[in-house]
């Protein structure tokens, strides 16, 4: 097969080509850092761009559903689009603060309605995409190609340097063509062939960690009434493990239309058929949502997803060739409805970032060897607390059965359950889940003592009476343990928990 070269080799010792494969979120964050440091980037793009950016790219399955930004999101962006926010506000995009302009609903109860400062602007993947890829199209050493779909790694003469990739333009076909670069940036998303093609150099796909709570959703777009009067701007329910599998959110986004987004766990799929949506939404824990639609003019049909599984990619354990990095979903997906995929992206543009910075200052020949190993290993600590927010609760529901779940587990759900009624309780706590959804604070916060004390506490009373409670028909004497405790060959777990429990007991009075 005859193999076009697009641009020739270089022996420049300088950073002079970066090629970035995928113009999603991730590859146009990618495509940002890297234009600070080479000469040029080129990003390369399967799907044709739209030219109505609200019908979105067949690359992104999910792109018509709701996206949520996180905060901590929303500023790695606005650090690297300074005036993204302003714009994005400007085409209609409202911002919400997280506690007073959204109704949360959750198994205990709804949260407390504060002004928190935890913003988030509203805005649909596609505006956003476009906005950026507008941004990007303005460097003067940025390039984007689009219908090029890439088959493959290009090796150097060792083979242990990845020196270019081979592309096919998408539709007739044409001769392949090899595009020489300095680095290559895999951003293709959940569907990357980077393990193909790691195996086609002679090295091994890398481990992989999947946690799939089986939850699909569906969208549909309404038009907000005219005659709507209330002050929120959004809704959300959240299921409950183990009995509650569905659950929803509401929001309002650019163009005075609402997205409506329902959700199923544990395969309790929702449908995709105008009539059944709006039924499963009055199946609810909490009427909000369907109160709010029922009424309201859908603007388009139901779209269905339930390629939702958590999935990471272990390339800071892997043999890699040099010049060779992967990041965004193509690194580590994450099941889009708790809304940090995004917000992951950026956080991996940061330690892209932080690593080329450095290998700048390292390498007197300024070469990149060494590069990849240390970015994959900075990405993944930078996003291990969205892996660690998503697969906790998608944990419980990949369990077939709650005795699956584990003794540790379902101890630690009790517990979990306690936090959640003291943030419906107080605001202080509730403003604590916030910061953690949102990345702003890690998971850990949650352990101060002001919060897990009272939690322990809790749930040692919850237990203890569960204890004390005759089952029907027998004397109380002869009452056993709780299912939760009363499993063989666990007992260390038990006396762990009941030690903690007790110290809570005694701190909290």
């Amino acid at each position: 097969m005859k193999v076009k070269t697009v641009f020739e080799p270089t022996n420049n010792p300088g950073w002079r080509h970066a090629v970035v494969v995928g113009a999603g979120v991730g590859g146009l964050l990618a495509g940002r850092v890297l234009a600070g440091y080479f000469d040029r980037v080129t990003i390369l793009e399967r799907d044709a761009f739209p030219d109505d950016d609200a019908a979105g790219r067949k690359g992104v399955p999910q792109g018509r559903h709701l996206h949520s930004l996180a905060t901590r999101g929303g500023e790695i962006l606005e650090r690297y689009f300074p005036g993204l926010d302003a714009e994005l506000a400007d085409a209609g995009c409202p911002a919400l603060d997280q506690a007073w302009d959204t109704h949360t609903d959750t198994p205990a109860g709804r949260l407390p309605r504060f002004h928190s400062g935890i913003a988030m602007r509203a805005v649909s993947r596609s505006l956003l995409e476009e906005r950026v890829r507008n941004r990007l199209e303005a460097e003067p050493g940025v390039r984007f190609l689009a219908g090029r779909e890439v088959v493959g790694l290009v090796p150097d003469t060792t083979g242990g340097v990845v020196a270019g990739v081979c592309t096919r333009r998408r539709g007739p076909k044409e001769a392949d063509e090899t595009l020489a670069a300095d680095l290559v940036v895999d951003a293709s998303g959940q569907g990357s062939r980077a393990p193909r093609w790691l195996e086609e150099l002679g090295y091994d796909a890398p481990e992989e960690e999947v946690v799939d709570a089986r939850l699909g959703y569906a969208t549909r777009w309404f038009r907000v009434p005219e005659d709507f009067s209330e002050d929120w701007k959004g809704l959300a329910v959240l299921p409950g493990w183990p009995d509650d599998t569905r659950g929803g959110t509401l929001r309002r986004v650019e163009g005075d239309v609402w997205t409506a987004v329902l959700i199923g766990l544990g395969g309790d799929y929702p449908p995709t058929r105008g009539d059944a949506f709006l039924e499963f939404a009055r199946t609810l824990p909490s009427p909000a949502i369907y109160d709010a639609i029922k009424n309201a003019e859908p603007v388009s049909p139901v779209y269905g997803y339930r390629r939702t599984a958590n999935r990471r990619r272990r390339y800071e354990r892997a043999r890699l060739p040099e010049n060779f990095l992967v990041t965004g979903d193509a690194a580590c997906s994450l099941n889009p409805s708790y809304g940090s995929g995004m917000t992951a992206a950026a956080l991996s543009a940061e330690a892209l970032e932080g690593c080329l910075h450095e290998q700048r200052l390292r390498s007197s020949k300024h070469d990149l060897a060494g590069l990849g190993r240390r970015f994959h290993k900075r990405q993944a600590a930078a996003v291990a607390p969205c892996w660690k927010v998503t697969t906790s609760t998608d944990r419980q529901w990949s369990a077939s059965s709650v005795e699956n779940f584990g003794l540790t587990g379902r101890l630690f759900h009790r517990v979990s359950e306690e936090v959640l009624a003291l943030a419906v309780e107080r605001e202080d706590v509730a403003r604590t889940l916030l910061e953690v959804k949102n990345l702003l604070e890690p998971p850990s916060i949650l352990l101060r003592p002001g919060i897990l004390l009272p939690a322990l506490r809790r749930t040692a009373l919850s237990l203890l009476t569960e204890h004390k409670k005759p089952r029907s028909g027998q004397p109380e004497a002869d009452v056993p343990m709780p299912s939760d405790l009363a499993i063989s060959g666990e007992r260390s777990a038990v006396w762990l928990i009941g030690l903690l429990c007790l110290l809570a007991l005694l701190v909290g009075g």
